[in-house]
């Protein structure tokens, strides 16, 4: 990449010093995604106490590994706290349709309601949640919805990662943060008792709910605002005007 590239355009802060001690010239420009989720911001919206939001991702593996734990999550969590709801933000009709028939598969009311999209609006109305790994939890953090991560791959792709990744998290927000404030249950760990567990930790402690949104509103400032295509568009102009 040093021998083939001018410059660099990157969009966390982490990626700048990495790039540049190997050579390359880099430009941290911030996160597009910033934009986005601002203009989808809602105004006058309290978070429900009883609303715990699940995001099982936008893939059909994903959903398969994650959504049924999700399930056995809530029907366990319906156990103690019969007053709670739960809804989970549907990626695509497709996916929605899929979720939905899991939730028949299943059996007995657990109170979930699957809906097609309203991620956004969702991370913004529920108290908690659980999220897949990926750029929801980013987007979580930006609305300062706190959360768990859960992550399942096949274990031949969970053992060679291992080998091959040397990381303490692989949460985007704990990269960002520099530590593990956002729990992470990854494969066997992603379990309906564990994140359970975690869940109740969210809705009995307030105060455990209130440090972890500090995190993230910390965390998502490291994200550079909103201007982030200006910026970038800055940088290429940049290169033109040489």
């Amino acid at each position: 990449m040093v021998r083939l590239l001018d410059e660099m355009l990157c969009l966390f802060p982490f990626e700048q010093p990495i790039f540049q001690d190997a050579g390359l010239k880099t430009t941290f420009v911030g996160h597009p995604l910033v934009d986005e989720l601002e203009e989808r911001r809602l105004t006058g919206v309290e978070r429900d106490g009883r609303l715990v939001g699940l995001f099982p991702g936008s893939r059909e593996r994903e959903v398969s590994r994650l959504f049924p734990m999700m399930i056995g999550t809530a029907r366990r969590l319906r156990e103690t706290k019969p007053e709670l709801r739960f809804e989970a933000p549907a990626a695509s009709p497709a996916l929605g349709a899929m979720m939905r028939r899991m939730l028949e598969e299943a059996g007995g009311d657990v109170g979930i309601k699957v809906t097609d999209g309203g991620s956004h609006a969702l991370m913004q109305r529920a108290v908690c949640a659980v999220i897949a790994s990926g750029t929801a939890t980013l987007e979580a953090a930006y609305f300062g919805l706190p959360y768990c991560l859960v992550y399942k791959v096949t274990w031949s792709t969970y053992l060679l990662g291992r080998m091959l990744v040397k990381l303490d998290h692989i949460g985007l927000v704990n990269i960002l943060a520099g530590e593990g404030g956002v729990e992470e249950f990854i494969q066997a760990d992603a379990d309906p008792v564990v994140v359970a567990a975690s869940m109740e930790r969210f809705l009995d402690h307030p105060e455990q709910r209130e440090a972890l949104c500090v995190l993230l509103a910390e965390t998502a400032s490291k994200l550079g605002g909103t201007g982030a295509h200006e910026r970038a568009a800055r940088a290429v102009a940049g290169w033109f005007g040489k």
